[in-house]
């Protein structure tokens, strides 16, 4: 599947959202990682772009993000705003193979970006049959949140409430401290 080429908005590649920034006194072995195992890709067959702003305390960095999803595969890109491809991730529900510019940070993680899209989009049946038994998935009309025996993790408020795809969330990152607001330019269902 061949993802779009779209550049990105107001990024530079050290800064993307799904990655603590670089701080002085962070060890290199602190790594972001996801909470959960990566969902199996689910149908139908969709091309979506979406403006992801990363908020952190003193700073603010906006990106767009192409998806293209069906039941067999998770394709996703992001580029700089001079067209320069900073990550590719790809995920057929057993291999997920991911690759960054070298001029990227060891920080940046798609995996973490593609988890967080999970959390937010996937259905929860498929999220819940996932997680490891120390974490549990709430959910409302307008909410989800993730804890790890009882505490609060990651938290979800849907601020549009499209049915098949919530066109503006918000994503706060209770662990890794951050937020990050998803606003979704295009969804288009397409052929598999």
């Amino acid at each position: 599947m061949l993802v779009t080429a779209i550049g990105l908005t107001g990024c530079t590649a050290t800064q993307l959202p799904g990655v603590i920034p670089p701080a002085k006194e962070a060890p290199r072995a602190a790594l972001p990682k996801p909470l959960f195992p990566i969902a199996p890709p689910e149908g139908p067959a969709r091309r979506i772009v979406q403006k992801l702003t990363a908020h952190w305390p003193g700073r603010e960095e906006t990106l767009l993000c192409v998806l293209e999803l069906d039941s067999r595969h998770i394709a996703m890109a992001g580029l700089t705003q001079d067209g320069l491809s900073l990550f590719n991730l790809s995920y057929d529900g057993k291999t997920l193979e991911a690759d960054k510019n070298p001029l990227v940070p060891e920080l940046v993680s798609p995996k973490l970006i593609i988890a967080d899209l999970q959390l937010v989009y996937w259905p929860l049946a498929v999220l819940q049959k996932n997680l490891p038994k120390q974490l549990t998935l709430e959910a409302g009309p307008d909410f989800r949140r993730l804890s790890e025996q009882g505490k609060p993790r990651i938290e979800v408020r849907y601020l549009s409430t499209d049915t098949a795809w919530p066109r503006t969330v918000e994503l706060t990152h209770l662990q890794y401290h951050y937020r990050l607001t998803i606003d979704t330019v295009s969804y288009e269902v397409v052929p598999e």
